[in-house]
């Protein structure tokens, strides 16, 4: 059941190419996320899914809340506005990690990246950024002594990813950090151990915060209201967030704006 109160719910966020659909498909051992860059009907028509979680064997499930086009083009046209509006609201019963999937040949933090953190963090409060997780796909077995410089500048104390988030953002505690390898999950037993530290660390999220969902004012006064009500609060507060970070306004402004007149 979606809201069954054991399920793990992941709002999974990361552009095409990062290995995001990779990820969840080892996590339920299910090819139900199309993978690679030409996203297809599949990746568009599924938002959301409830399966047993796999990979490790937990004997829990997981409610995955995937987020199609949303960090790949924001506001790009108004089908993005559209699937904005329904994550949230699937959001809005609880989640248990964001996770932002990145990939590993790629450690440079880029602005967009940084605005779509802002307005999460300016539409759900601070207090989000207790249940992220950060993944980074694609570190092989095979390929993990060639990675050890992007490695290294990951997890430097001082200018690495995780402490550069740390610095924009003012936080007070550090996201857990996470290495993934989504190669031959089935046989290989260091794939398997990569995503068993990809569920402990959503479970230290979890245990974080008491095994209590994220949740936030926001998110309860989407779940007071109902209908074209309900969306078109969520799209006018998308746009009022969205207007305190200059590139988004510049990116999509417009196209905000045209859905909140036809909802």
């Amino acid at each position: 059941m979606i809201n069954d109160a054991n399920n793990i719910v992941l709002a999974v966020m990361g552009a095409v190419g990062n290995g995001k659909s990779s990820t969840l498909n080892s996590i339920i051992q299910e090819p139900l996320f199309q993978s690679g860059r030409d996203v297809g009907p599949v990746t568009q028509r599924i938002g959301s899914c409830v399966r047993p979680w796999r990979l490790p064997d937990v004997r829990r499930s997981v409610h995955i809340v995937d987020t199609p086009g949303m960090c790949d083009s924001t506001y790009k046209d108004v089908e993005n506005v559209h699937q904005m509006v329904e994550f949230f609201k699937t959001l809005s019963h609880g989640v248990s990690a964001f996770v932002l999937v990145f990939n590993i040949h790629n450690t440079r933090l880029d602005e967009y990246t940084k605005n779509m953190l802002r307005l999460f963090e300016r539409l759900l409060g601070p207090q989000f950024w207790k249940h992220v997780v950060i993944v980074f796909t694609h570190v092989d077995a095979d390929q993990r002594d060639y990675l050890d410089d992007n490695i290294n500048a990951l997890t430097d104390p001082e200018e690495g990813f995780v402490n550069v988030i740390n610095q924009w953002f003012h936080l007070r505690y550090q996201p857990p950090l996470v290495f993934l390898s989504n190669k031959d999950t089935r046989y290989s037993q260091y794939a398997r151990d990569c995503f068993m530290e990809l569920y402990e660390a959503v479970v230290a999220v979890e245990e974080g915060t008491k095994r209590e969902r994220f949740t936030c004012t926001w998110f309860q006064e989407i779940n007071n209201r109902v209908g074209v009500v309900q969306d078109n609060f969520i799209v006018s507060s998308i746009r009022t967030a969205a207007a305190t970070v200059p590139q988004m306004v510049q990116a999509g402004g417009r196209a905000v704006s045209n859905v909140c007149s036809i909802m």
